[in-house]
């Protein structure tokens, strides 16, 4: 009988552990990103929440976090009257956090989205690559002092290739730069920065 008793408990315990530890992950809120810096004149940014979008997705993987859904933080903050463009300062973000009941609440910035060309020429064919670089860098509050516990950044890259043979009468690749390559040198920016700000929380202890 007495078997029996302990062999349910400890049952009931693994049934119950997972629960516990998911709710021991503390919850963090991304804020929309905002634009800090000019934007190359050759480029556009069509959504400019794309980087907050992607960190918030990296957070959630890393399975660290209990990330606040996106669309509840913007209703939630809506309905306080916060107004979710523009820079975002750690107090009003810390009062942000309380309303959805985040422990931290991220804030981040683009910034710098820039275009360099090169033009190549090889045995006689001429060529020209197209490099996007942003610049992307976000802070993590803690919500119940205020303080910036944690800033990093992140760089990303994405170039694209075009060949003429002679005359023009031959092109490979691509001509215009286009909004994937500004999104994929984001991405990777975004990666970078995520990263960071996970190996600086583990270094927090």
């Amino acid at each position: 009988m007495i078997k029996k008793f302990f062999g349910a408990l400890i049952a009931i315990i693994f049934l119950i552990a997972p629960i516990t530890y998911a709710a021991a992950l503390p919850t963090v809120a991304v804020l929309p990103f905002h634009k800090k810096a000019a934007v190359s004149a050759e480029l556009t940014l069509e959504d400019e929440d794309y980087a907050a979008e992607l960190v918030n997705e990296h957070l959630t993987n890393s399975g660290r976090f209990d990330v606040v859904d996106r669309e509840y933080l913007s209703e939630a903050l809506r309905e306080q009257a916060f107004g979710l463009s523009g820079a975002v300062d750690p107090n009003t973000a810390a009062q942000m956090g309380k309303i959805v009941g985040a422990k931290y609440i991220v804030v981040g910035s683009i910034n710098g989205l820039s275009l360099v060309n090169k033009v190549g020429k090889v045995v006689g064919v001429g060529g020209k690559s197209f490099k996007v670089v942003a610049h992307i860098s976000a802070r993590m509050v803690e919500v119940e002092t205020g303080r910036v516990i944690l800033a990093s950044s992140g760089k990303g890259e994405s170039t694209a290739h075009r060949i003429e043979a002679p005359l023009r009468l031959i092109r490979i690749g691509t001509e215009d730069i286009s909004q994937e390559q500004v999104y994929d040198a984001i991405d990777k920016a975004t990666a970078e920065l995520s990263k960071k700000m996970l190996s600086n929380m583990d270094n927090r202890g």
